[in-house]
């Protein structure tokens, strides 16, 4: 099957994401020096910054209607053998799921980085370098506003379907994995429950995509990425959450190497939640993993040996999760409570 975009799905990802930069910039940009010169101030103020205006407040709104794609990759498994689904929808749905990383392959660092490569991450970035006849890359963001706009051209009652909250992506904050979703859908439901009940879950999966991209967004001189990768499984697709992290060397460093942290954290069958730590800046790394369930600890300390070559790392296992700071005050209000 094709993954190419569904006509003319090029240039209307480009102005949609073009569009939503632009709303979200314009009342920031109103307020910039050269626009507001002609009126008199009385009192000087501190200026504000529209790029970090349009930021938060992108991030206030995305935190609100973000939610696990877990629940969405479930559905559209099951949506996908519908019959009678329109061409389009069926090509977006094919899309979306084409996203998952499979298990029944060597997991090889090639693989990792083209998953990286295609997570949403960088969708922007490569529409912005593209000429405007290209086609936006095969990546999870661009499948999804895909499935959005299709979805949109269908008739359905305007109703949200209630999907579970994940704590939003927030940088040095705990990771948060997803295990494998039931699917909610009724089988054999028809077009119009089909587009009902995908709608809002894509929706909701967009906004967490947007604040993985905040998350990701340059703060001094360190540098972060953020992101999720869905994984399938016998049991459906499990959304693995990654942070990897590089600390530049200290001004005036001799034959300093960048510092590089890696955290993700994942929740399969038969281990449960596990989050592994990494930590390299040089030839040799120190890895830290935790799994919550002592089967699943005793089952990972039996293959360490094996993992401590192929890396080269030093190895430690701990019981439980790891503790992360808790995210800057002011960066989210929890509203589910």
């Amino acid at each position: 099957m094709s993954l190419a975009p569904i006509t003319p799905a090029a240039a209307a990802l480009r102005a949609q994401v073009i569009g939503e930069a632009e709303t979200a910039l314009i009342g920031a940009l109103a307020e910039l020096p050269e626009a507001k010169a002609a009126t008199p101030q009385t009192a000087a103020a501190p200026a504000a910054d529209p790029l970090k205006q349009a930021m938060d407040s992108a991030r206030t709104a995305a935190a609100g209607r973000q939610a696990g794609m877990g629940p969405l990759f479930a559905d559209l498994a099951r949506a996908q053998s519908a019959s009678g689904l329109p061409a389009a929808l069926k090509a977006a749905i094919g899309q979306v799921l084409a996203r998952q990383i499979p298990l029944d392959a060597p997991l090889t660092a090639a693989v990792v980085e083209q998953a990286v490569a295609r997570s949403g991450l960088f969708l922007e970035a490569h529409l912005a370098a593209a000429p405007p006849s290209e086609a936006p890359p095969p990546d999870l963001k661009a499948a999804l506003l895909t499935l959005q706009r299709v979805l949109a051209a269908e008739p359905a009652p305007e109703t949200a379907t209630p999907a579970p909250r994940v704590p939003p992506p927030v940088r040095g904050a705990a990771l948060a994995a997803q295990a494998p979703a039931p699917a909610a859908l009724p089988p054999g439901a028809d077009l119009r429950a089909i587009v009902q009940h995908l709608a809002p879950q894509a929706d909701q999966a967009l906004a967490r995509q947007v604040l993985h991209q905040l998350a990701s967004a340059p703060e001094g001189p360190a540098t972060a990425w953020l992101f999720e990768l869905p994984v399938a499984t016998p049991q459906g697709a499990a959304l693995a959450q990654f942070e990897i992290a590089r600390d530049s060397p200290e001004p005036g460093a001799a034959d300093a190497a960048p510092s590089w942290q890696v955290r993700f954290a994942i929740d399969l069958e038969p281990l449960g939640p596990v989050q592994v730590h990494l930590r390299s800046d040089g030839a040799r790394a120190a890895v830290t993993i935790w799994a919550e369930r002592d089967e699943a600890l005793a089952r990972l300390r039996d293959e360490g040996g094996e993992l401590a070559r192929a890396l080269p790392a030093d190895l430690t296992f701990r019981l439980g999760a790891p503790k992360a700071a808790a995210p800057a005050r002011g960066r989210f209000v929890d509203e589910t409570s």
